[in-house]
């Protein structure tokens, strides 16, 4: 906007009243079917076509919608209005798509429905208004569908955004203009987002209780503010640590950290509900530091990790025999990288017990795969990673990229091991292994 490149925004917030705060969300997704339940409601489709008929009669519109079916709502009652439209999404053949798209352009069709098909990828400038009538919590799909009315044209002093704001929760609140670009103050069709210079400009106008000229011909009181709350636990929770990496920095197995939250020995610094069930718990750094001096923890980074790992495979406690299994697999087939092939694992895992199986020996406790046989690579796959896996990931020592069918040492502890270490590490798990065996004869 600044050079010019863009066209600035105005904004007109439409309150609707349709209660979100019992929609489920993961992360920055509505659960559909609680969202369905909520927006496709005759009185909400009601107020997007008249609040067209009310202040944008003429002027070529595309209305953002959550679904292909409530696109189809709307687009139906501003026809049965009088007003040309089409609902248009990326289940249309393209022909279709681009028939309705062309007469859109040439003002045939005077309002354009969509879902997701226009979000990004299509361009034409000559769109003066959006309907922002899908509630989204996500940064990215709300500006790309900015993005879909900023280009410029001649004419076009700027794009006007209708944000129709439904009631939420701090916690999941829709996106909005004033909420993306941390907007504070509201006065209807205003400047929102444009070059400082022209902002000033027509801050000054109203100063002086004068109307900008592009507003005359609009029906909106121009005169009051409204506050706009633009609370963004995102925003809050940025910088702290969530659970899960809180576990990662200590000595201290997830289980016992989950038990601690639960009985309140360990109290988040934020917490957020992210569904009916479901909380997301965050720490300051502090926090964690106070904890960890309290109960005993020790801190995990990159100067202590190996020595951790080798304490910890020395001090070995075993429910089963997997462990030092894992390790000795890691030794034989990592490479110079501390990359090991998942399928490398599961076909050392096999070999190793299949062959206790073969001498006549103690396979593994009668619950355990191994002992039953009769198993695939794929549950071995998923018992390695549930099991002796899962612990030395929390330490962040080994992670899995599933993409590559990958198990990797962390940098900081494989370039430290020194052969010697890596000796001392195979005898120890041969050790523990007979050891193990052994009380089960």
């Amino acid at each position: 906007m600044e050079i010019g490149e863009l066209v600035p925004i105005r904004c007109i917030r439409i309150h609707t009243n349709i209660d979100l705060t019992k929609v489920r969300f993961n992360s920055v997704q509505y659960n559909i079917r609680d969202l369905e339940s909520k927006i496709y409601v005759p009185e909400r489709n009601r107020l997007v076509v008249d609040t067209w008929l009310q202040y944008v009669r003429d002027k070529r519109t595309v209305v953002f919608c959550a679904s292909v079916k409530h696109a189809e709502q709307i687009a139906e009652l501003f026809r049965e209005a009088g007003v040309r439209a089409a609902a248009v999404s990326g289940g249309m053949k393209q022909a279709e798509r681009k028939e309705f798209q062309d007469k859109f352009v040439s003002r045939e069709i005077q309002v354009l429905c969509a879902c997701d098909l226009l979000n990004e990828g299509w361009d034409c400038p000559e769109t003066e208004v959006l309907f922002m009538a899908r509630p989204t919590m996500s940064r990215v799909l709300y500006t790309q569908q900015l993005g879909r009315g900023m280009r410029l044209y001649p004419g076009k002093e700027s794009l006007m955004v209708f944000d129709f704001v439904d009631n939420a929760s701090q916690y999941n609140m829709p996106q909005s203009l004033h909420r993306l670009f941390k907007l504070k103050e509201y006065r209807p069709g205003q400047l929102a987002v444009a070059p400082g210079a022209q902002k000033v400009a027509e801050a000054e106008l109203y100063a002086k209780g004068e109307k900008p000229e592009v507003l005359i011909d609009w029906p909106v009181d121009a005169t009051d503010y409204e506050l706009v709350d633009i609370f963004n636990w995102q925003d809050e929770a940025e910088g702290m640590i969530s659970q899960m990496e809180f576990v990662r920095r200590v000595d201290v197995q997830t289980e016992t950290i989950e038990r601690y939250v639960r009985e309140g020995k360990l109290v988040p610094d934020l917490v957020v509900p992210m569904s009916e069930h479901r909380t997301f718990k965050y720490f300051k750094e502090e926090t964690l530091e106070k904890y960890a001096a309290q109960y005993g923890w020790t801190l995990i980074d990159d100067s202590n990790r190996k020595e951790l790992l080798l304490d910890m495979i020395r001090q070995m406690d075993m429910s089963y025999s997997y462990k030092p299994v894992l390790i000795k697999a890691i030794l034989l087939y990592a490479d110079d990288k501390g990359r090991i092939k998942l399928d490398d694992i599961v076909s050392y895992f096999r070999s190793y017990y299949e062959g206790r199986r073969a001498a006549g020996l103690v396979v593994e406790k009668t619950n355990s795969i191994f002992a039953k046989g009769g198993y695939t690579d794929k549950e071995a796959e998923r018992n390695i990673l549930a099991n002796p896996f899962k612990r030395f990931e929390d330490m962040q020592m080994l992670r899995h990229t599933k993409t590559l069918g990958i198990v990797q040492v962390d940098d900081a502890v494989w370039k430290k091991l020194t052969k010697e270490e890596k000796a001392e590490m195979e005898r120890i798990c041969d050790q523990k292994l007979a050891e193990y065996f052994d009380r089960m004869v």
